[in-house]
């Protein structure tokens, strides 16, 4: 059952192919990723939907095909595509294609290397008179004479973004007699600052709105991904000399840009993009904000700066610069908890009704990913998620694109119900009316599977806002109270939603009811929940997932026993699941850990060593460059500006707060899954947590009839999510193979 559920396609974007017409049809391309457990690979797949705008019309949906570029753009009049490709043995390509035909065409393989699509470092836009586009790819490492430069030590963006250590901004411009160009934007003047995510602003060719990232003052990057809180901030780079118009010749020709930086040292700012203004020629930048430094993900500020003059004055962007959304420290009387975004904004977020102009993205609200409309002009925000009238279904929604006027598509899933196509259209008098487009062609058998699947959402008594989403199968309403499997999430400050998960609903099918807390620390509560947990990890987290599997007990979902209480996590999970069974020895029967954190002062290889510290309320500071300069900061002013080392007074503290200070408790079997490639938790954290139960289990098997077993599965090639297709599947049958015989155990007895 895994395998097909695994294999259902997953929307990952979507952009309309057609725009603005309310009357008309409209056309949008949605792209797919879809495991292929026969190719043993994840392969990006599309389809096009044609609509129209009468709610009763039967939609015509496209056959799913392969799509071969990295990246591509449809150009906001529609009359144009950019496409980013690459070829086998390694060349590269830029197309830009008009009404169907090839309107120019360079190969740029000797002028950079990999193109960058993914959603922390990639860029892609159209200059405003579509005769360019801008993008992001990793840099050719400077010619030198020094014969040590191929071995100098030169830090990439870490987990998930291997490899990646010279982001450089390209663009490629053309023209109808034929001639084209590509010229490397040079940001010599901001030293130690690398840039990506751009943007062109709407006004001038010249102008340029960029992330940028910064080196620590130990000369690091540290990673990114799933970490809001780095020394990044958004610049303004101008191109300073005109684009040439001449073909291009090698070497290859540099354009200087003067950075202007525009937030502030002490917020890590990330995503801009570009909100006009209705009815006007007026234009914002907007972009999202966390805390830079503290906890690795927080609650998000939205900012908005009028850019409508940049084009003939530089941006004043006032000392007190306040946001358009704030950070909310406890939910707001109509429920909002505050902003809780993915690391980037969609590539088109924006909504334009006849009086107003705004935003839309998707937001964590409690256990749910929600949909949200935030007004451009007052940063009000409105909370667009359809209420059902069956609360079984619980969905959890991603924005994936606008049309910039008054449609949205989204994905929308739950435990029993994959992923959706949704529309969602603005009608005359602004209200929002949704439908589905799309949705996975399942056999009859699978629909009647996932039929009986329900989901709850449970509040822990006494511990508000704590939760868990509670889901079962049909056959674990009955008589026969089944295993618990109690799957706290990672991150600290990750959450748990509603959405499809294969893993999740294959477990439910196979028997078992599935207990997800959201434990203090989850995003989507508040930020006077997240910050709880600085400082009590271990204790505060460990608390309340015992109490979620306690409550659970006393309101009959489940049983305590052999083979009845089962536990597993992954990250940050792993850590709590190797706390719970060494602090609470005689609740769980087995437990199942994926690259668990397990000796917190071990941080030699992390990508994220200040997470370490942050964490568990150990200071290390982080600042970016104050805001109008030109460069970084990474020079220290004090040695209370130096990141720290682990003294022994520090591995003291963070050594109490590890699950390896409670080996010695551990008495039931315990499965690890390693990848070896882990570049946010050493593997060898996990590798060293297996010798030590196999030297302790040793010891108490001697004369017992029960023999305690402990095991692991290393994944060569595999980072920290543990996410390759075959990585997936082999993790998942473990899972049912170690948990279903705790299960069969304990009925024996």
């Amino acid at each position: 059952m895994y395998t097909q559920l695994a294999e259902i396609p997953l929307p990952t974007s979507a952009q309309f192919i057609t725009r603005h017409d309310p009357d008309g049809s409209a056309t949008v391309e949605v792209s797919y990723s879809l495991r292929d457990h026969i190719r043993n690979s994840k392969r990006t797949v599309s389809r096009s939907i044609v609509f129209s705008s009468e709610a009763s019309s039967i939609p015509t949906v496209t056959p799913l095909q392969e799509v071969d570029p990295v990246v591509q753009l449809v150009s906001p009049s529609t009359k144009r595509r950019a496409v980013l490709r690459s070829r086998p043995g390694g060349s590269r390509f830029i197309e830009i294609w008009s009404n169907g035909l090839l309107e120019a065409s360079m190969e740029v393989t000797d002028y950079h290397g990999d193109f960058y699509a993914d959603e922390y470092l990639g860029s892609l836009s159209f200059a405003p008179s579509e005769a360019a586009i801008l993008y992001t790819a990793e840099g050719k490492a400077p010619e030198s004479d020094d014969p040590f430069e191929k071995f100098r030590f030169n830090p990439d963006f870490g987990e998930g973004l291997g490899g990646k250590r010279r982001p450089t901004l390209f663009l490629f411009s053309w023209q109808t007699d034929g001639k084209k160009s590509l010229v490397q934007l040079n940001a010599e003047a901001a030293n130690n600052i690398r840039f990506g995510q751009a943007v062109f602003s709407p006004n001038s060719e010249r102008i340029v709105y960029a992330t940028g990232y910064e080196f620590t003052v130990d000369d690091r990057i540290l990673g990114p991904k799933g970490c809001y809180n780095r020394p990044i901030g958004i610049w303004q780079l101008y191109i300073s000399v005109v684009i040439p118009n001449e073909e291009t010749k090698k070497p290859l020709a540099k354009l200087d840009v003067k950075p202007q930086k525009l937030s502030p040292p002490h917020l890590s700012c990330r995503s801009p993009r570009i909100l006009k203004q209705v009815g006007s020629k007026k234009s914002s930048l907007v972009w999202l904000a966390d805390k830079t430094g503290g906890p690795h993900l927080g609650t998000s500020s939205l900012f908005s700066l009028d850019i409508s003059s940049d084009f003939s004055t530089s941006l004043d962007v006032p000392p007190n610069h306040e946001p358009l959304v704030g950070v909310v420290d406890t939910p707001q009387p109509d429920g909002f908890p505050g902003l809780y975004p993915s690391y980037g904004l969609p590539t088109s977020p924006s909504i334009l009704l006849p009086t107003s102009s705004s935003i839309v993205v998707h937001s964590f609200w409690g256990s749910r990913s929600t949909v949200l409309q935030i007004s451009g002009a007052d940063g009000k925000v409105k909370n667009l998620t359809p209420i059902s009238n069956d609360d079984s279904d619980l969905y959890s929604w991603s924005v994936l694109a606008t049309d910039g006027y008054r449609r949205i598509i989204c994905s929308r899933s739950s435990p029993s119900v994959p992923y959706e196509i949704m529309l969602g259209q603005f009608n005359e008098d602004e209200s929002l009316s949704w439908r589905s487009l799309d949705k996975p062609a399942l056999p009859e058998s699978f629909r009647a599977a996932l039929a009986s699947i329900t989901t709850k959402i449970i509040p822990i008594p006494g511990r508000h806002p704590v939760e868990t989403i509670l889901i079962q199968g049909k056959s674990n309403t009955g008589d026969s109270v089944p295993p618990c499997i109690t799957s706290p999430h990672g991150g600290p400050h990750g959450v748990t939603t509603t959405a499809f998960s294969p893993t999740t609903t294959a477990l439910v099918l196979a028997g078992y009811t599935l207990s997800l807390p959201n434990y203090t620390g989850s995003p989507g509560f508040g930020d006077t929940f997240l910050q709880g947990l600085v400082g009590k990890c271990g204790q505060l987290d460990v608390q309340d997932c015992i109490a979620s599997a306690r409550h659970l007990v006393s309101i009959g979902v489940s049983r305590e026993g052999p083979g009845l209480q089962l536990i597993t996590g992954g990250s940050h999970g792993g850590f709590l699941t190797a706390h719970l069974i060494g602090q609470f020895p005689k609740l769980f029967s087995a437990a199942i850990m994926r690259n668990p954190v397990i000796s917190v002062g071990e941080i030699s290889t992390s990508d994220i060593r200040d997470w370490y510290f942050s964490e568990f309320a150990l200071p290390y500071p982080l600042s970016s460059s104050p805001s109008n300069s030109s460069s970084s900061a990474t020079d220290a002013n004090t040695t209370d500006d130096l990141p720290p080392i682990v003294l022994p007074e520090t591995y003291k503290i963070l050594y109490e707060a590890s699950p390896i200070s409670f080996v010695d408790n551990v008495c039931i079997p315990v499965l690890l899954l390693i990848g070896a490639a882990d570049r946010r938790v050493a593997p060898t954290q996990g590798i060293d947590y297996y010798h030590a139960l196999k030297a302790r289990f040793a010891l108490r098997n001697k004369g017992q009839a029960d023999e305690l077993k402990v095991d692991m599965l290393v994944f060569e090639g595999e980072s920290h999510p543990l996410d390759g297709v075959e990585a997936a599947k082999v993790s998942f049958e473990a899972t049912k193979k170690w948990f279903g015989d705790a299960v069969t155990k304990g009925r024996s007895r």
